[in-house]
């Protein structure tokens, strides 16, 4: 008999909060908010075709700033 032993894989263990299973705080917005302020910068572009990725970077970068402004307050 082999008398070494194998190590188990484990789960990564993430740190608890209070209740013991609480999510991470988000540091950016949502892909729901980013979707939203997306096709509100279509609307103002006069719904031009053809920008929808430039349209959802700016979102994400508009919205990133903003909550990034919001934290330095």
């Amino acid at each position: 008999m082999n008398s070494h032993k194998v190590p188990r894989k484990t789960a990564a263990k993430r740190p608890k909060g209070k209740s013991g299973n609480q999510q991470p705080r988000s540091t950016g917005p949502t892909e729901d908010e980013i979707r939203l302020r997306a096709y509100e910068i279509y609307l103002e572009h006069g719904r031009t075709d053809g920008q929808d990725l430039g349209d959802w970077f700016q979102a994400e970068k508009e919205l990133t700033e903003n909550i990034r402004n919001r934290r330095s307050d």
